[in-house]
């Protein structure tokens, strides 16, 4: 198995079907693929439609409410691919994700990022996102890094992940993560193609917890000495810390 695709979801019954849809909508590619959708208790109709997809191909687990850290991890742990990715169930993978990774996977890299779309609640592109190429000072600077499209190699995850749980629903949990494989000398690639959609709307836990996430980041940044919490031009939803 190639790559894993992991899909987290709470309560996202207007959004799940659309995610899985873009994940199974792929043009050609020779990788091989397994998706894995983690609902983390829904108490909406979302296990109704996850019925409906479970197959070999779409793996469907549902585990009590725990947050998103230990719903990614459980995702994780049932990943068999050489490779991992992490879809939140309102972001979409558009069609060429994986053929445009499979051209540029290579174990010089410990993960791979794209340009991206951002997205509103009814699929509406508001802009395009191009990032500037791989740098851990520029990441550092940026205040976030988003888990979807960010493709993970599975030896680089078991070797520093999983997720940290020690707060639940931090909104920092993909950035805290790479900051580890910053520290430890790994590098990224960036890919200067869109190759996901991130949607903005108004049930984002990134809109709902801006002040949490500051004081989260300001406790992570603190814990690993790396000086004031800040965010840049690129941070993924033009959060502000003052």
């Amino acid at each position: 198995m190639n790559v894993s695709i992991v899909i987290t979801t709470y309560n996202y019954s207007d959004f799940i079907e659309s995610c899985i849809n873009s994940c199974l909508n792929q043009i050609y590619t020779r990788l091989s693929y397994e998706i894995i959708v983690v609902d983390d208790g829904s108490a909406d109709n979302t296990p109704d439609i996850l019925k409906s997809y479970s197959s070999d191909l779409v793996r469907v687990f549902r585990i009590e409410n725990s947050g998103i850290e230990k719903a990614s991890n459980f995702g994780f742990s049932k990943a068999n691919g050489d490779y991992v990715v992490r879809v939140d169930a309102d972001d979409l993978l558009l069609p060429n994700y994986l053929a445009s990774m499979e051209n540029v996977l290579s174990n010089e890299y410990g993960f791979f990022y794209s340009n991206y779309q951002v997205i509103d609640g009814k699929d509406k592109i508001l802009k395009n996102i191009r990032l500037p190429e791989f740098d851990p000072k520029e990441i550092l600077s940026r205040g976030d890094f988003l888990a979807t499209g960010t493709l993970i190699r599975a030896d680089i995850l078991n070797q520093f992940g999983p997720y940290k749980c020690e707060i639940i629903n931090s909104g920092l949990e993909n950035y805290e993560f790479i900051i580890e494989l910053l520290r430890n000398g790994v590098s990224g690639l960036h890919i200067s193609e869109e190759l996901f959609s991130y949607r903005r709307h108004s049930k984002n836990i990134s809109e709902i917890k801006r002040d949490a996430i500051i004081r989260n980041g300001k406790l992570l940044f603190g814990k690993n000495n790396l000086g004031p919490f800040v965010t840049n031009e690129f941070h993924p939803y033009d959060l502000k810390v003052t």
